[in-house]
């Protein structure tokens, strides 16, 4: 039997946040995201360093991507 994969798994001081450079310093609205050399992304909130992140397989963190690049409606432009 085979460990199923968790995004999760990877110890926080590992990660090498990185924020957009069209991030505004004030905004509120600003994200960070880690990827790791396994393919995983962590994605959080760069002014409450201390809430929760999202984690995502490789697989998911395109399909997630592809439907913001798309227009998907659940991901609506600000």
């Amino acid at each position: 039997m085979t460990t199923p994969h968790a995004p999760y798994a990877h110890a926080p001081e590992t990660a090498f946040w990185a924020i957009s450079q069209y991030s505004a310093d004030n905004s509120g609205s600003c994200v960070r995201v880690a990827h790791f050399d396994n393919g995983d992304v962590w994605l959080g909130d760069d002014k409450h360093l201390d809430r929760p992140h999202l984690a995502f397989r490789p697989d998911e963190w395109a399909a997630f991507v592809k439907s913001i690049k798309n227009g998907d409606p659940n991901f609506p432009a600000a």
